[in-house]
């Protein structure tokens, strides 16, 4: 049956919430976003994957992003402090372009909040209450929120989408159940100035003995983050501040390349990096973008998953059924279980081990033969193509288990994946 929709209240008015209000509007939905300017001085997600240029230029958006943006050819991986494999994502083949950009994330935003406005969506500045109508999942805005909006939808809105990141206000409110990630990491960043660069406009990615470390080159800054089991920080102070500049000081790696740096910024702390809700919609509502699920930064895949989960939501919704909305949730379960499937790769240590078998056998006839294809593959994580490439998915699968498996069975490699796991 398809549902009656012609008025839409979305939560939230970051990327998400304003990609999907700018899709709905021009397929001429009557959209008000209820969006509260509180953004923090820096934001985590500043390093975009070339799977959401095409999303990008859908929006009309790619050339203003590119003019305040570091461009992004590649990604460079630290195994160790000494060993470095880069991926420049040409290598990746595909249909993708061979590039993204690093994103100053409040331009960025300001860039998907102006499209919106200027595509004629409302906003209130105004915290939007939801009540659940009786004991059923059917939700509404209450009788103060209409008031402060002035009856806007002429009564209660068609649908609510849940865009309020990671506040998840639906899935609290009606409690849905969530699947959490098995690890609890925290990450803390700053912006730095003087940090060494060694890819100029590459994403850094660096295995540390405890945690990894991460550095995006920005227009004039780095980006430096840390993602670490929070019982190592609190080794090294009591604040977020002392617990960042301290382990900067202390890892010999993240000391050779911040010895001359400058923090610019405070330093901002995200807790909990997965958790995916199992319910995205119901009567009369829609999760999307981290309201849904969220996930680990390592590949940077959450504002392309945001920005790609609104034009699947807003498809749902102008197709308006019952089968839309089953698939919409189905298509968000399973990609989300895919990307998590590879960041657990780089927690395990497969990723590492493949990359120190890869190196053993180079100069085998089979590391000749496989190598090419390998690293094409390989690269595709990075760019985002691996998730929706069916071959990709299966060739990595396999590498990941059976193949790594079966080399060690037949001795080509004697390597434990546990020695190169994240600690």
């Amino acid at each position: 049956m398809k549902r009656n929709i012609k008025t839409i209240a979305i939560i939230g008015g970051g990327p998400s919430g304003c990609s999907i209000a700018t899709l709905l509007k021009r397929k001429g939905y009557t959209v008000a976003v209820f969006h509260l300017e509180k953004r923090p001085e820096i934001i985590v997600g500043e390093s975009l994957v070339p799977a959401i240029i095409p999303y990008l230029r859908k929006l009309g958006v790619e050339d203003e992003v590119k003019s305040y943006s570091t461009y992004k050819p590649g990604a460079s991986v630290w195994v160790n402090k000494d060993e470095e494999a880069t991926s420049p994502f040409s290598f990746g083949g595909g249909g993708l372009p061979p590039y993204a950009y690093n994103v100053p994330r409040i331009k960025f935003d300001k860039t998907i909040f102006d499209l919106a406005v200027k595509e004629g969506v409302t906003f209130f500045s105004h915290a939007a209450k939801l009540e659940r109508v009786g004991n059923s999942d059917e939700l509404k805005l209450s009788d103060d929120t209409l008031v402060a909006i002035n009856d806007f939808f002429k009564g209660q809105p068609d649908l609510i989408v849940d865009a309020s990141g990671r506040s998840r206000t639906i899935s609290r409110l009606l409690d849905i159940p969530t699947k959490e990630g098995e690890r609890k990491d925290i990450a803390v960043f700053a912006h730095l100035s003087g940090a060494e660069k060694i890819e100029p406009y590459n994403i850094h990615l660096h295995r540390l003995e405890k945690g990894w470390n991460w550095r995006i080159p920005l227009p004039d800054r780095i980006s430096v983050g840390v993602v670490i089991d929070p019982k190592h920080l609190k080794e090294y102070g009591d604040t977020k501040e002392e617990q960042y500049d301290n382990f900067l000081k202390s890892d010999e790696t993240l000391r050779k390349f911040t010895a001359n740096a400058k923090r610019e910024t405070g330093v901002a702390q995200y807790n909990n990096y997965q958790l995916i809700s199992q319910k995205m919609y119901g009567k009369n509502w829609l999760l999307t973008g981290d309201a849904g699920g969220f996930l680990d930064p390592i590949f940077s895949s959450g504002l392309f998953l945001a920005i790609k989960g609104s034009f699947a939501a807003a498809d749902a919704i102008s197709m308006g059924t019952d089968v839309a909305f089953k698939k919409y949730q189905k298509d968000q379960l399973y990609e989300l279980a895919i990307w998590q499937k590879l960041v657990d790769t780089w927690y395990s240590g497969s990723l590492f081990t493949l990359f120190k078998v890869g190196q053993d056998r180079m100069d085998t006839a089979i590391g000749r033969y496989i190598g090419p294809h390998m690293q094409r593959h390989l690269t595709r994580i990075f760019s985002g193509e691996a998730v929706y490439k069916s071959y990709s998915r299966r060739f990595l699968n396999f590498v990941f288990g059976p193949m790594l498996s079966l080399m060690k069975l037949g001795r080509l490699h004697n390597r434990k994946t546990s020695d190169l796991a994240i600690k």
